[in-house]
Formats: structure tokens, C-alpha cells, sequence
């Protein structure tokens, strides 16, 4: 018998793992006993085993490498009970030594990579189950099988747009497109009825994390009903939590995940971004499986790989990194801590424009370069003479590093699964599901590297790929000269081109020299560079352009944005669709009168109040606790507001709000809940957001803000105005 594993969690008693598998006949519960462990270096490892043994654990020592590329050591193994046991216990251990005589190995990896990585197996990886779980699959194989997976499609309908609390009634449940009806206990009845009769091995919900599931366990509950979802009764939860990451504040739900069944959330970055294709592939790659995967960030893939590679090198994961920056001078500085090249655009309309962009060309600096932690002025190689440009540092040419041993195949395989769409169109939306979140594992290595938390980060290496990448890029833009191309813009790892050369040859001497593809996205009829907002110069990513077969590409627009109005959405979108059909700028300012007749169309429905609540909600992102906010604007009036309705939103999470008045003190004279609107909204205040999202776009053209305005002629008030054309 043959199947896959699906799921792998710890037991309700913390004392052994359960899979759970699927073959081709059903599906498979499997519970195996495994005693975790972690490793300890240190002096006094002696004392430190009796002190362990005497806490109800089995110490040994053994030898093990414990950094990459290191010798082997005495460490001391502590086997405990349970997972969270060890846990407890490495914490005690840590505080024993100060947290600083000891240094502590493998505590924090995940019972899955426990059980899986020592046998060869991860998930969805076919296995031969008669022969004991043995493996007879490859992670890197490119048409590997898949199980024969069931998926349900759940929503729950509730009125409320913000996330349910626990009392507020079902109006309704979508199972699969279709509607149930009725009282609520008999809707979760038939609800219970339709999951035991399909079966299904996967259940997506809209918003699943976000309160959509947990309330229909909630409702269930309030009604004496026990709903159960999974295969066996009960779920594995864990609380939310708000972060700090790249300037703004992100709220992580808490993860409800069924036993026996895949819960998604269809609303979440991986799945959306990838599709069930692309986070099957993703759970081979890392070992980590897919329930717990949808849930997690790019960057934990990509670390989960990395140390299952040095795992399977025989080297031991440390637990709390402590690796400090190396001295350099305030001259080093200067030279080192930069980032991508960059080529201002001169701001305005360019026509007959040829964009290239490098494949992958971070990740692939890595494999080419053989950049790591360990590869970077290693011990070995005193007279290396690969020097990074302009840093000189040294890269080892004695041994692979770990890095571009995990990212090389993986560039590879998103080149493959690329050409495999274009080559197979039956699969081709399959293969680009693969292809996109490979991407953004090719992505995050590189900002993972000068991750101060990252454990295979340092800062060294990012110095050095970013070195690399603007020596390539000065390269290219020289060639491109050289064959009649000349740069317009360029940025990291694209280049915009003007002339008359051949971006063939251009793409070949690159390759030739580099190794890296470069590829022509594709020519423009014209682009647009917009200028900065502050000092007018040209934006380096604030653009919107037609290639030669109609296709807008918008960059840092307005439209674009999560939090833009349903208004401003609209008007952006028609008024950049109407300047697709322009062959040249000629023709584009002869369109400005009919986006100034689509603005004016704005306004005026603005003026009649006629609007819905979608047109003029607003969903932004608060960045901090309600009374932490020193200032009463409008997202501190929306979480006042919000809180009186017994949901205070933490900080990250998303709020739903309409304004009425931004002058008003009071939260519910400033602000409305779309559900609760009464119909007064500001209207000074959304037809400014129109009229800014047209300069956006007009801007090049000579149309600022103050002509827009005049052209227009507001006369406006909180109670409405009156547009006429001048």
C-alpha cells in the first residue's frame, strides 16, 4: 500500500506524533511514540548531567558539530518526555548557565521535522506504507504525484464586515455554493451532515483565522450542539499575536487547525499567493506541513530548509543566535552599507520603451558566488582570490556553502516550472502556482540574510549580494550602451531601455558574463515615471505603462493600494484604462477632458449622496492599542467606536470605517461603521482623496492639484458642492 502524509502533529498527550495519511482507498490515522531532545555545549557538562537526570531526563554525551563547517565537540544529549517538557526544561537549562556558560542545540525544532527528516519522509511525498513509511519520493522531483485530495468550500454569512463576536447569529452558510438556511442549529446540523457525507481532505474558509470558523464553533456551542470539522473531535489553537515587521504593525490571528482535515484560510498571504499547487510544493520543500505552513510567513519556509539541509550535514541548529556584526570603520560603512543599484528616472512620458529584469538574480548571486555565513572570510582560504567587489571580502573555494546549497536547486526549479507552463497548458496554471510562491522564497533568502534574527543570517552576506548586484547591474547598463540601449531607469534587478539595439544580444553577452538571465518583460508603447511627492524628482517606483499589446502595468498608484477607497479605485482604474487605448502621448493629453468628465461624474455623486458604503469605507490598519494613540484621528475614532461595540482591534489588525466628519471630536460624530452608516459621510474630505488620485495620474501633463481643483470648481461643505466645468 502507497500513500502521503497530509498532517503531523503532536498527540493529545504530548507523548508520541500522529500522521495522518491518504491513499488512493481513504485515509489513515498513524500514532508513533518519539522521545524529543535537544543538545548542550558547554564546560561542566558532567555536573550539568546528573542536574538533568535528577529533573526526570536521560542524558548522554555524544560528539557533533556545532557550527557549520566546524569540528566535532562533546555535547550532551537530554532526551525528555514530551515536547512541551523539553521545552521547559531547555529554559532551565539556559538559566543555569547564566545564559551565557551554556549553548543550547535543535530545542526548537518542530515535532514534525522531529519525526520526518531523521526517516527521509515529508509531507506529500509518496511513501510505501508496507515496508514501515518508507520514502519513494524525491522533494526535488519535478512531476511528482499527488494524492487524490477532496476540498470544501465554507462561508459563513454574517452581517457584521469586521470580524464576528461570539453572539452575533449566522444569517446563513455557503457550503460549496450552496446556501443553508434557516434557524441556526438546524443550518450547523446539516452543516456537520454535508462535511461526514463529502469527507473532504481539505476545508477552505474565507477568513477561516480571522473569526469566520472559530464562530461557527462558537455558535455550535451557544446551541448545545458538539460541531466537529475534522475527522476526530476538537482543534489545535494558538493565541494571536501583533509584530513589528518593515515599518508597520502585523496582526497574526490565532491558528485554528482541525485533526484528520486541512483547515485553510483562502484569505491568507500563502494561499493566496500560491494556491493549494503552490503550498503543496512548499511543504515538500520544507517538511513543514501544509496546515501549519498556510499559516507562516515565506521566511520560516525558506529557514525550515536551510535547516534540514545543515540537519542532514550533520550539524546542530542553535537555539538562540548570538552572532554580533563584525567591527568595521565609519570609512567600511560608507563603502559596505548600501543597498541595490538605482538609476533616477527623469519624470514624465517615454515612448517605445523595453523593459528587462534579471531571473532571480539575488538568489542566483548566492549560487553563483557561493555566498554563505560560513563561505564569507572563512578560515581555509587566506589567499582566495574571489574577492566581492568594492568590499574584498573573501569567498571561500574550498567547499559549497550552505546557502547556495539550498537556493541553487530551488532557482533551477522556478526556471523549470516557468518553462513548464509555457510547454504545458493543460498544467500551466498548476506549474505557476509552483513557480510564484517559489518566488517569494527567492525573495525572502536575501532579506533573510541580513536578518539580525535569521539563523543563517549575516549582514556580511547581504553586503556582499547587494555588491555583486550593483556590479552586474553598472556591467549591464555599460553593454547595453555599447549595443545602442540606453537606460532610463533601472532599479535592483530591472532595467528600462530607449534605442534601437538588440535586446537578444544584450540578454546573451549578459548571460555569457554572468550566468544570471536576463529577460525582456516586455516593450511599452509609453511609460509613465511619476515624480516624487516631496522634491519633484522622478519616483523609482511610482510608474503606469502600456506594452504593445494593450496590457497596463501600474506601480505604486493609488489603485494599487490595499487601503484605497472603492471611489478612488474606480476612478484610477477606468481613467488609466481609457489612457491604454493611446498609441502616444499625443493622443493621451487628447484623452484629459474625458478623465476630467469621469472625475467630475465623482463629484458629483459625491455632492447628490450618491454613494454606497463600498464606495466610500475605508479599511486601514491600526498600529497600536487604542488609548496608545496621542492623537484623535480617525483610526483612534474607529477603535474607540469599535470597542463600544465590545471588539477592540489589536494592533495590526484591519478596520472597516466611513468618515462623516474629520473635524468632529467625538468618535461617532467622526467616524461610521458601514454596517451602522446613517448615510453622512465628509464629503470635503473624499472628493480631496479623488482629486489627489487624479493629479496622481495627470500630474506629467501639467495637471497639478490647484489647476485640477480650479478646473472643477468645487464649491464645497460638509453638506455637499457643486462641480461645473470652467
Amino acid at each position: 500500500m502507497r500513500g502521503w502524509i497530509t498532517d503531523c502533529h503532536p498527540s493529545d498527550d504530548d507523548q508520541e506524533v500522529v500522521l495522518w495519511i491518504r491513499t488512493a482507498e481513504g485515509h489513515m490515522r498513524v500514532q508513533r511514540p518519539l522521545r524529543p531532545s535537544f543538545l548542550v555545549a558547554g564546560k561542566g557538562l558532567n555536573t550539568l548531567s546528573r542536574d538533568v537526570e535528577g529533573c526526570g531526563a536521560r542524558a548522554s554525551m555524544q560528539k557533533a558539530r556545532t557550527r557549520l563547517a566546524g569540528p566535532l565537540e562533546d555535547v550532551l544529549r537530554v532526551s525528555v518526555e514530551g515536547f512541551q517538557q523539553m521545552t521547559r526544561l531547555a529554559r532551565t537549562v539556559d538559566r543555569w548557565g547564566s545564559y551565557r556558560d551554556y549553548e543550547l542545540y535543535n530545542v526548537d525544532l518542530t515535532p514534525s521535522q522531529r519525526f520526518m527528516l531523521p526517516r527521509g519522509l515529508f509531507p506529500f511525498g509518496l511513501m510505501d506504507l508496507d515496508a514501515g513509511l518508507r520514502s519513494l519520493d524525491s522533494p526535488l522531483r519535478l512531476n511528482y504525484p499527488l494524492p487524490p485530495l477532496r476540498t470544501m468550500t465554507i462561508d459563513p454569512v454574517i452581517s457584521r464586515p469586521f470580524d464576528p463576536r461570539p453572539d452575533d447569529e449566522l444569517k446563513g452558510i455557503s457550503v460549496d455554493g450552496i446556501i443553508l438556511k434557516g434557524d441556526e442549529e438546524g443550518m450547523l446540523r446539516e452543516l456537520s451532515h454535508m462535511v461526514d457525507d463529502e469527507d473532504p481532505d481539505i476545508i477552505l474558509v474565507q477568513r477561516g483565522d480571522k473569526g469566520r470558523t472559530s464562530h461557527l464553533f462558537d455558535r455550535a456551542a451557544s446551541l448545545g450542539l458538539d460541531l466537529c470539522l475534522g475527522r476526530e473531535a476538537g482543534v489545535r489553537s494558538g493565541p494571536g499575536k501583533s509584530y513589528h515587521s518593515y515599518g508597520r504593525t502585523v496582526y497574526k490571528p490565532p491558528a485554528l487547525k482541525l485533526k484528520g482535515r486541512i483547515h485553510l484560510d483562502s484569505s491568507a498571504f500563502m494561499y493566496s499567493e500560491g494556491g493549494l499547487g503552490g503550498l503543496i510544493e512548499l511543504s515538500r520543500l520544507s517538511g513543514l506541513p501544509l496546515q501549519d505552513l498556510s499559516r507562516l510567513s515565506p521566511g520560516t519556509a525558506i529557514s525550515a530548509m536551510q535547516s534540514d539541509h545543515a540537519l542532514r550535514g550533520g550539524y546542530l541548529l542553535r537555539w538562540k543566535k548570538n552572532v554580533p556584526e563584525d567591527f568595521k570603520s565609519v570609512s567600511h560603512l560608507i563603502v559596505c552599507d548600501r543597498g541595490g543599484m538605482i538609476h533616477q528616472p527623469r519624470p514624465g512620458i517615454h515612448e517605445d520603451v523595453l523593459e528587462m529584469d534579471f531571473s532571480s538574480m539575488y538568489p542566483s548571486i548566492i549560487s553563483r558566488f557561493n555566498i554563505s555565513p560560513e563561505t564569507l572570510d572563512c578560515d581555509c582560504c587566506h589567499s582566495s582570490e574571489d574577492l566581492v567587489p568594492g568590499l574584498g571580502y573573501r569567498i571561500c573555494r574550498k567547499r559549497r556553502g550552505l546557502l547556495p546549497e539550498v537556493l541553487g536547486p530551488l532557482v533551477e526549479r522556478r526556471r523549470a516550472f516557468k518553462h513548464m507552463a509555457r510547454t504545458d497548458p493543460a498544467r500551466a496554471e498548476l506549474h505557476l502556482q509552483r513557480s510564484k510562491l517559489l518566488k517569494w522564497i527567492l525573495v525572502t533568502c536575501f532579506g533573510y540574510t541580513g536578518y539580525r534574527n535569521a539563523r543563517f543570517g549575516r549582514i556580511e552576506c547581504h553586503e556582499a549580494i547587494t555588491a555583486y548586484g550593483r556590479e552586474i547591474m553598472l556591467s549591464t547598463a555599460e553593454m547595453a550602451a555599447d549595443r545602442g540601449l540606453r537606460v532610463i531607469h533601472g532599479i535592483v534587478d530591472s532595467l528600462w531601455l530607449q534605442g534601437t539595439g538588440d535586446p537578444e544580444a544584450l540578454a546573451e553577452d549578459v548571460g555569457a558574463r554572468y550566468g544570471i538571465p536576463l529577460e525582456t518583460e516586455g516593450r511599452y508603447r509609453w511609460i509613465v515615471f511619476l515624480p516624487n511627492l516631496h522634491n519633484g524628482a522622478g519616483a523609482l517606483n511610482r510608474y503606469y505603462g502600456v506594452f504593445e499589446d494593450g496590457e497596463l502595468k501600474i506601480r505604486g498608484l493609488a489603485a494599487r493600494k490595499r487601503d484605497c477607497v472603492g471611489c478612488v479605485k474606480d476612478f484610477q482604474t477606468r481613467a488609466l484604462s481609457a489612457f491604454s487605448l493611446a498609441r502616444d502621448r499625443v493622443e493621451m493629453a487628447e484623452m484629459i477632458p474625458e478623465i476630467l468628465e469621469m472625475l467630475r461624474s465623482w463629484t458629483d455623486r459625491l455632492s447628490s449622496g450618491e454613494v454606497s458604503a463600498e464606495d466610500i469605507t475605508l479599511v486601514r490598519r491600526t498600529s497600536k492599542m487604542m488609548d496608545e494613540y496621542r492623537q484623535f484621528n480617525d483610526n483612534r475614532a474607529a477603535a474607540e467606536l469599535l470597542a463600544s461595540f465590545g471588539h477592540e482591534p489589536l494592533p495590526g489588525q484591519s478596520m472597516a470605517y466611513i468618515i462623516r466628519d474629520s473635524t468632529a471630536r467625538k468618535a461617532s460624530h467622526k467616524v461610521a461603521l458601514p454596517e451602522f452608516w446613517d448615510g453622512v459621510y465628509d464629503r470635503e474630505r473624499y472628493s480631496d482623496m479623488l482629486i489627489r488620485s487624479a493629479e496622481e495620474i495627470l500630474i506629467p501633463f501639467g495637471w497639478d492639484r490647484d489647476r485640477i481643483r480650479s478646473f472643477i470648481v468645487p464649491q464645497i461643505s460638509k453638506h455637499g458642492f457643486q462641480s461645473v466645468i470652467s
